[in-house]
């Protein structure tokens, strides 16, 4: 199992460090160009039963005036100036159940069989992104919709980034930000299905849910050509989230870590 966190963090850390160049320098026009290399990503589980995993990944980030991947995210710019962009976007949302990972006696403590479950599916996510560069930092603001067929459910997220120059070396980036989840997103990977009230669990629908995040991401250029970048993010769960019979946890902490060369 995979969870939200998971898909946050493979595209917030290659979308922080390239906005860094941007923030630094907002002339810049020429293309970024691919950088490539290899990373981890650790995140704590929420579902019942869900352990702590750290994941090899590979960390791919390609750049240029109009387009960008960022591993799992990718994009086009619709509109841009020297502060303000406007991108179209598509990207994999990572967060999927699997009901043979539930720890089946928690379940039965909650009068849960897991043969009464379904599988929670990856959405393929598709909407629209506006970024202000400012002074003191970045503000983005995303709205996609699930059109790959799992939730078929919305999310807005808003994010605020400052970048502090420490040296020539290091960049510390503390970000802070909030998730909205439509009802059909919400209760699609925190509720209880309708096929699975069929079955015999009892019905639970958190409905729309905000979800706060704050973290730390830092990168530190080792030579011209390549550069080390990590980040660490923390999620609270509402009070509508934790009181499902799925969840067994009231927070998320995830890292990223990665090694990159840009060519």
């Amino acid at each position: 199992m995979k969870s939200l966190w998971l898909a946050t963090l493979l595209c917030i850390p290659t979308a922080i460090f390239a906005a860094e160049e941007k923030q630094q320098k907002p002339q810049m026009s020429k293309p970024q160009g691919l950088s490539l290399g290899l990373g981890a990503v650790a995140s704590s589980g929420i579902y019942v039963g869900e352990k702590t995993e750290i994941i090899p990944i590979p960390a791919i980030s390609y750049e240029t005036d109009q387009f960008f991947i960022r591993g799992l995210y990718a994009g086009a710019a619709i509109y841009k100036n020297q502060f303000f962009t406007v991108n179209g976007i598509a990207n994999v949302n990572m967060m999927n159940l699997d009901v043979d990972d539930l720890d089946a006696k928690k379940l039965a403590e909650r009068n849960i069989n897991r043969s009464q479950l379904e599988d929670r599916d990856r959405s393929i996510d598709v909407g629209l992104e506006s970024i202000l560069r400012m002074p003191y930092g970045l503000v983005s603001f995303q709205a996609v919709n699930d059109v790959g067929g799992a939730s078929e459910g919305a999310e807005l997220r808003f994010n605020y980034q400052y970048f502090w120059r420490v040296n020539p070396k290091l960049t510390i980036t503390p970000n802070v930000g909030v998730d909205w989840l439509s009802n059909k997103r919400s209760n699609y990977y925190y509720g209880i299905l309708d096929r699975e009230v069929d079955r015999g669990v009892e019905s639970y629908k958190p409905n729309d849910v905000f979800i706060p995040h704050i973290g730390l991401g830092s990168s530190y250029v080792l030579t011209d050509k390549t550069r080390v970048s990590g980040i660490v993010m923390h999620k609270f769960l509402p009070n509508k989230v934790q009181d499902s019979p799925l969840i067994d946890q009231d927070s998320s902490t995830s890292a990223f870590v990665a090694i990159s060369y840009k060519f």
